[in-house]
């Protein structure tokens, strides 16, 4: 599997939600996991491999900051949801964040869902469904830190005054 055919199948398990202009986390999972279960076990692999790469490059204080802000406070966890979120969004709005977070000024306040943690079990649980055992995980992979400069709790919303302003965090 290859990064376009990734985001194709993030793309069609997203437009395939109910109704279609909004991003239903728990549809889209759910669809995401069926397109994953009708593929071979190596290619929901290579998925998963591709969406934990993804993952760890979106792991920046920066954008940890505009998560903190649009979501109004946001934990170790918080921020692994949000990233997986991140994706479930999509490549355009998924590289443009990870590129610049102010650019996530651009959604809208109602109907998106920033943090998606089901996202990051479509291709274990499908792994499972059809190959009958769990998909390894190398945690060796995972950074112990964010990328960049980190962020004082008092401070964050200067990072992101716009962001801060449109999603409301005081």
């Amino acid at each position: 599997m290859d990064d376009a055919t990734f985001w194709e199948l993030i793309d069609d398990a997203r437009m395939r939600c109910k109704p279609a202009s909004t991003n239903d986390t728990d549809q889209q999972h759910a669809i995401l996991e069926e397109l994953l279960a009708a593929r071979s076990a190596a290619e929901i692999a290579e998925f998963d491999q591709i969406f934990r790469r993804l993952h760890v490059a979106a792991y920046s204080w920066d954008l940890w900051a505009a998560a903190y802000i649009i979501e109004g406070g946001c934990s170790d966890d918080g921020f692994t949801d949000f990233r997986s979120g991140l994706i479930g969004l999509g490549r355009e709005v998924y590289e443009n964040a990870v590129r610049d977070p102010a650019t996530l000024i651009s959604l809208p306040t109602r109907g998106v869902d920033f943090s998606n943690e089901l996202m990051m079990y479509a291709a274990p649980n499908a792994h499972e469904r059809v190959a009958g055992e769990e998909l390894p995980f190398d945690d060796a992979e995972v950074p112990h830190e964010p990328a960049g400069r980190p962020w004082q709790e008092a401070h964050v919303t200067e990072r992101y005054p716009e962001l801060a302003k449109k999603f409301g965090h005081r």
